[in-house]
């Protein structure tokens, strides 16, 4: 059976388990193209949204249809999705939605819908008007879709290795005087070349180094710290991630450089925990531990998870109870800052059955310029 095939059975058997548990006769998607915005679509059609907003609608036992809102995304998607084609349809999206809703054949459907909080009230107002039952899956439906298939995992094992080599060109390229829109376009140049689909790659180059941002057409310091932010959905739109400080000298900026040792022992210590057995909200715990111990404090979260979509609705901290379990993927990047300053550094895991492997476990060793540059070769 073809491998796309056999990935899209295995979710709409997730699906069906979820209406199963929830006694549901269907289930409603949308999403927008906006990054952390459009998992749900994809995740059931396979189909990545460029603009606007899509649904995707499933009865029970069914194979889920598309509403796309225009012809040329009709086309697009019956190229990529793995649905049949005569599933997507394109037109008025809502009204598409609203009779498929009219047309079950209970007299008040029970339907699902995932990540409520981004469905804009006017549509949610239009949807309870026809009189059906709705129930919120999206802390369930995360919890089964976390653990990712080797199909998923091929996916981002791909996106990891376009990261790293996003790092090495920065690598090449870094020298004082390098502007940052030159570093980061440079960037995001190789991510496209090299089949990224999405990417959002951010920088710092001045204090607080913690907060990265979108480049500006500002030198990078002789003795300043550049750090290198790369998310990106490579080949087949899985996401990963990697930070990277880059000291441009030996002795350069020394608050930075005594934080990052606080991130490297907190990232430590939450490598223990980051194994089937714990939670989420351990892996937060280990950090935030440490970064008090050392005197600095940290960020509201420490990361994220990734797969389908920037992040996957998964944040890491502490109200977050899920239990970990194996091909989780999980993005650490603790945001730590001392007195004057901070830094960002972080990787990718994937936790196995006896702990963890580290997706992004490249250029680790040191964070000066010249070393890197020897490193690379």
């Amino acid at each position: 059976m073809d491998a796309r095939i056999a990935e899209r059975d295995r979710r709409l058997g997730l699906f069906n388990q979820v209406m199963e548990e929830y006694g549901l006769d269907a289930l409603v998607f949308t999403s927008t193209a906006q990054q952390t915005c459009q998992m749900a679509v994809k995740y059931a059609t396979n189909y990545p949204l460029t603009t606007r907003r899509d649904f995707a609608c499933m009865v029970r036992g069914g194979m889920p249809v598309l509403l796309v809102p225009t012809v040329g995304q009709q086309f697009h998607a019956r190229r990529l999705s793995w649905l049949p084609e005569e599933n997507i349809k394109c037109g008025d999206i809502l009204q598409g939605v609203l009779e498929f809703i009219r047309t079950l054949p209970q007299q008040r459907p029970k339907i699902g819908l995932y990540e409520t909080k981004d469905i804009p009230m006017s549509i949610y107002r239009e949807l309870t008007a026809t009189g059906a039952e709705f129930t919120d899956i999206t802390q369930r439906l995360t919890e089964l879709r976390a653990p990712k298939s080797e199909y998923e995992m091929d996916l981002i094992r791909r996106a990891s290795q376009v990261a790293v080599g996003s790092l090495e060109w920065v690598i090449r390229n870094l020298r004082p005087g390098a502007t940052e829109a030159e570093l980061i376009g440079g960037a995001e140049g190789y991510l496209r070349a090299h089949g990224a689909e999405d990417s959002l790659v951010l920088m710092r180059a001045e204090k607080p180094h913690t907060f990265i941002t979108r480049a500006q057409e500002k030198p990078v310091a002789a003795d300043g710290v550049f750090v290198y932010s790369c998310e990106v959905a490579g080949p087949g739109g899985y996401w990963t991630q990697l930070v990277r400080p880059i000291f441009m000298q030996r002795g350069c900026q020394p608050e930075a450089y005594e934080v990052l040792q606080v991130i490297k022992e907190a990232l430590a210590a939450a490598e223990t925990v980051l194994k089937p057995g714990y939670r989420i909200c351990d892996v937060d715990e280990a950090i935030a531990e440490v970064v008090k111990k050392r005197g600095c404090h940290a960020g509201v979260w420490s990361g994220h998870g990734m797969g389908a979509d920037l992040g996957d609705g998964i944040d890491i901290g502490m109200p977050n109870k899920m239990e970990l379990k194996p091909n989780m993927v999980l993005t650490l990047h603790p945001s730590v800052v001392g007195q004057n300053d901070g830094l960002l550094y972080g990787n990718t895991y994937v936790v196995t059955e006896n702990g963890f492997v580290n997706l992004t476990d490249a250029y680790t060793e040191s964070c000066y310029l010249d070393d890197l540059k020897k490193e690379l070769g």
